[in-house]
């Protein structure tokens, strides 16, 4: 039998419309909402209980209490806070520092209160800096403020033995920012490691922030480290989350500076068969028959034997594959094509997160270039027929279609060749390692 929940007390309730109509705006910014007595009449309840509902809604930082004159919709402008621009390059001699810039350029008046500091480190900001026991900090500690009221804590640390005389000991604008001065210093910042932390505020950030009762924070812990490891800057930003969006935005890294192409070892028959399982899921996503059938370990595990499949690496991660053999297919191929030197490519698969690249052109100069130190004189392929996509894949990368065989119980056979040694020089460079 079920059991129906505990009902809400009636101060929750009151809450609950009003929270509502906040959400769906029949109460907007600044709107007034009724009297605590109204409240109670309308309810048929006391005004501590109506009282209470609104104190809910204050500590959600949904409403103010503007004594005498009632209760207020709080109105809200959140600035949006983007980390990943810290490291974008700015002018070396800005007229104002980029947070002010960019208040400026939404149309909101943007100030600062900067105040500079020797400290003994928290043991967190030591950890961070990798400092000894004995070791102080200068701390530039900063509340920016937006339309006259105090938006974030922006506190950064640094190793008082790097930045002593410098312009960072000085509490003014840095407007080319503290970063170029660090790299002036022979301290550039190449990377940041960012930990974001949801809590209530200190007593000491909810004064600084003057934060209304029942106000979260985001803490954005971020340090940074130069080339060689070091950390050389910890920084705390302290965003009341009523007063904040934050924005992160990603982009999708490039390859490794030199892909590696090395041969599959005995090991890597279930490298192999993934990658093409991946494919062949990819292919089918997109209503193409190509590969729908099991791999053929065997025939895969006899190539690994043979030393023809081979594995490209990005940063030591399996990318893609390719079989290279010098046997003519002869469903395909006449007997005198079959008697001139080639070299035949099969089973290239690119993982679909490493598309975009041109890895497979890199993959097919690389087969080129090996038939020519072979002394081959092809560079062969047998595409699926029906997959048109691929046929105008291969005919943009130099290679000639020689004419489509429809063999019984096979769904390739678009035959195409280009001469040995030929390069596309397209995509990155792979380096082969040999076993």
């Amino acid at each position: 039998m079920a059991v129906s929940g505990r009902p809400r007390a009636l101060y929750q309730r009151i809450a609950d419309k009003y929270r509502g109509e906040i959400a769906d705006g029949t109460l907007g910014p600044g709107a007034r909402l009724p009297t605590e007595a109204e409240i109670a009449a309308d309810w048929d309840t006391s005004r501590t209980t109506a009282v209470q509902g609104l104190r809910v809604l204050v500590n959600e930082g949904l409403i103010i209490s503007d004594r005498p004159r009632g209760y207020f919709v709080r109105s809200r402008q959140p600035m949006v806070y983007r980390p990943q621009a810290e490291f974008r390059k700015r002018p070396l001699s800005p007229e104002l520092d980029a947070f002010l810039t960019q208040m400026t350029d939404d149309g909101r008046e943007a100030g600062q209160r900067i105040e500079v500091q020797v400290i003994t480190p928290t043991d967190d900001i030591r950890e961070r800096l990798r400092l000894s026991e004995r070791e102080l900090v200068a701390v530039r500690r900063r509340i920016r403020f937006i339309d006259g009221i105090p938006f974030n804590i922006n506190d950064s640390h640094f190793p008082l033995s790097l930045v002593q005389d410098s312009e960072i000991m000085s509490p003014e604008d840095i407007a080319r920012g503290a970063n170029t001065v660090l790299a002036e210093l022979g301290y550039e910042q190449v990377r940041a490691l960012d930990k974001i932390q949801v809590r209530m505020p200190t007593p000491d950030e909810a004064d600084r922030l003057q934060l209304g009762p029942g106000t979260p924070v985001a803490v954005h812990h971020c340090t940074g480290y130069t080339q060689d490891g070091r950390p050389v800057r910890a920084v705390v930003n302290v965003l009341p989350g009523d007063r904040h969006v934050i924005m992160y935005e990603r982009s999708r890294p490039s390859l490794g500076s030199d892909p590696v192409i090395r041969p599959a070892a005995e090991g890597d028959l279930r490298t192999v068969t993934e990658l093409w399982e991946h494919a062949a899921d990819w292919l089918n996503s997109r209503g193409i028959d190509q590969w729908q059938y099991p791999p053929r370990s065997e025939r895969i595990k006899q190539n690994i034997a043979d030393g023809e499949c081979w594995i490209v690496e990005d940063d030591a991660v399996p990318v893609a594959t390719i079989t290279v053999d010098k046997h003519a297919d002869s469903d395909f191929w006449s007997s005198e094509e079959a008697a001139e030197p080639a070299l035949y490519v099969h089973r290239m698969v690119v993982r679909r997160d490493a598309s975009g690249y041109e890895l497979g052109s890199a993959m097919l100069d690389w087969a080129s270039q090996r038939a020519a130190t072979q002394g081959l004189q092809w560079l062969r392929l047998d595409a699926w027929r029906d997959n048109g996509d691929l046929l105008t894949y291969y005919s943009n990368r130099g290679f000639t279609h020689v004419r489509t065989v429809d063999a019984e119980n096979r769904r390739s056979g678009a035959l195409f060749q280009r001469p040995a040694g030929r390069i596309q020089d397209v995509g990155p460079k792979l380096t082969t390692r040999d076993a």
